[in-house]
This record gives structure tokens, C-alpha cells and sequence, in this order.
């Protein structure tokens, strides 16, 4: 953890994919046991900066973790901190850039997500999904996206933006780490 800190330190100045980075340890064991993962900064999370990417929020810190959160935890993850979205997760611009070329816009609501995963800064980050906002930014990216069937995930502590199309999504580095 200590190279994975270092290695955002030295990246993430330019990138910004990262709202927050403070580790918050596992509440459990699992076959997770301490992989660091990000959490797109509209999921909520005790402790952390839940400020929707929006700066009506600004400052807020979140009273509790989201369904999927709080269960990645449990199965031995670390939650590494909060991405970089767009305001609500709608079309506003997010300060994050492609980690591949600078210039380049990194994709969707997601960008934070996906640029943190192909910047190496994390193992796999949690995205959402009513439009694109998943599979964009990895291919943005050059990282694997997965959004999933709606319903499938627990939506519990995710502001929506369209509860009848909202999914959540991860990102990874490869179709085998997913």
C-alpha cells in the first residue's frame, strides 16, 4: 500500500483522478484481502468526501458506506478513496485527464474511475452507468469496463441520476482481473 500511495503522490497532480485518497481498512476477510479499490465520488462512504462531484457538496463527508462499499470491504478490500466524477454524475466536465494522453478527455461521469485503474494508482474501481458513463471511459482509457445487468448490484447509498437506468460498473486492467 505504501508504493500504490506513493505512486498517486507522484501521478495524480496531473491526472486528478482522485477526490480523496485515504485508505480505509477491510471490515472483514475474503477473497478480496487487502486489494485497494476507488469508489466514484457519488457513491456514499463514511468518512470520506461524498461531495456528488459537485460544488453544492463541497466539504461533505459521507455518514455511511454504500451497499456495494460496504460489501467489497467485507469480503477483505480496501477502499482506497474517492474518483473524480462529473456534478451528479451528468454532463459537467470533471478535472480529471487520460492518464494515456493528457490532451485527451478520459470519458464520461466515470473518468475518475478509469483513469485511476489505467494510471496503475488502483487495482479496480467502482463506476456508474445510465448512459455510458462506464464503458466510455474505458475505452477512453484503454482499460476493461463492466457495467452490470440492471438491478444486479445494490443501488443502496448511490445518488441517482435515472433510478430506472442507473447500474454500477467496475474497472479493471484486464478482462481476467475483472
Amino acid at each position: 500500500l505504501p508504493a500504490l500511495l506513493d505512486h498517486i503522490r507522484k501521478l495524480d497532480q496531473e491526472i486528478q483522478a482522485w477526490v480523496q485518497v485515504s485508505p480505509q481498512r477491510p471490515t472483514g476477510n475474503g477473497p478480496l484481502s487487502e486489494i485497494p479499490f476507488g469508489a466514484k465520488d457519488i457513491l456514499e462512504t463514511r468518512g470520506l468526501a461524498t461531495e456528488y462531484g459537485s460544488p453544492i457538496y463541497k466539504s461533505r463527508i459521507g455518514t455511511s458506506d454504500a451497499a456495494l462499499v460496504r460489501d467489497l470491504r467485507r469480503r477483505g478490500g480496501v477502499l482506497l478513496g474517492k474518483t473524480y466524477t462529473t456534478a451528479f454524475a451528468y454532463r459537467q466536465v470533471s478535472p480529471t485527464r487520460n492518464p494515456r494522453n493528457l490532451a485527451h478527455t478520459p470519458g464520461g461521469s466515470s473518468s475518475g474511475s478509469a483513469a485511476a485503474v489505467a494510471a496503475g494508482m488502483v487495482p479496480f474501481a467502482i463506476g456508474t452507468q445510465t448512459g455510458g458513463s462506464v464503458l466510455r471511459p474505458a475505452s477512453f482509457c484503454g482499460v476493461t469496463g463492466f457495467k452490470a445487468t440492471y438491478g444486479l448490484l445494490p443501488m443502496e447509498g448511490v445518488f441517482p441520476l435515472a433510478k430506472s437506468f442507473d447500474t454500477l460498473g467496475f474497472f479493471t486492467h484486464a478482462a481476467s482481473d475483472m
